[in-house]
């Protein structure tokens, strides 16, 4: 599965044909699914629930939609907010459309996306549903309130924990509900998708920095210009200079090629990659271990899918040249 291309959604997402005032509306949500991202999080569902045996089920289908029509308001939000211009290889909704376009269309995905998840869910899954918009809120606004300003390793991961990683959490305990599991084990795979989503930003944010996320259509050096200190920021933010490049950056409200070298010089200097990338690999292997206590058949899907989860050496021609 990727992204989107395995559900057509249909009368489920898209408005109905008669109504000629929704033309427009119809053919932004056409453009947007053209170019699907990875489905992370709605592969994880769908292999907590059970993988393949169950993937012909309607009422997953609506699951797996729901949270990647779920993934995407919150892209063409974030998008508006950091004034991203790309996503995907194409322009953003906001760039493209207009800042009053993409708010209107992000509240129409989140709409739809709530419709989905409502209609699939239980009272458990909604709960889950309604703690994973209000941790979003809070990792995104304690994110805002820190730009621009020096924090500890732990805010950073406590922020991250909320922004990204309980979205792979509650991803993992709806497939545990859709599959009926009992609640201990629908926390114990909320926390495997937990530790992975924890991988997952560490990642993103390290490609922000490395340049691998020009193969994603995003331009680089983004969180720096928006002011956000992500780890390898965070770690290289003692050395001699920082303090005034961070300043510039905010007056100019660009990073310069100046910065950019400076930042390079830093992280080969302290040997950011690799301090990362074992950041990363602790992530995975505790993630893998959450999975040893459970006696359930898409174990082993969920390990080799935790063992193909940001494999570095796959993403290496990405991530090398800094």
């Amino acid at each position: 599965m990727k992204g989107l291309d395995a559900f057509d959604p249909g009368g489920m997402l898209f408005p109905d044909d008669f109504d000629t005032m929704l033309t427009p509306l119809r053919k932004i949500l056409q453009e947007l699914l053209a170019t699907p991202g990875k489905g992370l999080r709605g592969e994880l569902l769908m292999l907590c629930a059970g993988g393949p045996l169950v993937a012909t089920s309607p009422t997953l289908n609506s699951l797996v939609l729901g949270v990647e029509v779920l993934h995407l308001a919150t892209l063409v939000h974030d998008d508006l907010l950091d004034q991203g211009e790309q996503r995907r290889g194409r322009p953003a909704v906001w760039k493209k459309w207009g800042v009053k376009t993409a708010v209107l269309i992000g509240d129409y995905l989140f709409a739809a996306a709530y419709r989905l998840l409502s209609n699939a869910c239980g009272t458990d899954g909604m709960e889950r549903v309604n703690f994973l918009l209000r941790e979003m809120v809070a990792g995104e606004l304690a994110e805002e309130m820190d730009k621009f300003c020096l924090i500890s390793i732990n805010r950073y991961l406590e922020r991250i924990e909320k922004k990204t990683a309980r979205f792979f959490q509650v991803a993992c305990e709806l497939g545990a509900e859709f599959a009926a599991l009992p609640r201990a084990v629908r926390v114990e795979l909320g926390a495997f998708g937990r530790e992975l989503g924890m991988a997952y930003q560490l990642f993103d944010d390290w490609q922000d920095l490395s340049g691998g996320a020009q193969g994603d259509g995003k331009p680089v050096y983004q969180d720096l210009k928006n002011g956000v200190l992500t780890l390898p920021l965070i770690l290289i933010s003692g050395q001699p200079g920082f303090s005034e490049l961070l300043a510039e950056v905010q007056a100019e409200g660009k990073v310069l090629a100046k910065h950019r070298r400076l930042i390079r010089k830093w992280l080969t200097a302290g040997r950011v990659e690799a301090e990362v990338w074992q950041r990363i690999t602790a992530y995975r292997q505790r993630a893998q271990e959450r999975l040893g206590g459970l006696d359930l058949p898409q174990c082993s899907l969920l390990w080799d899918y935790t063992d193909r989860f940001l494999d570095r050496k796959s993403k290496q021609k990405k991530t090398s040249h800094y």
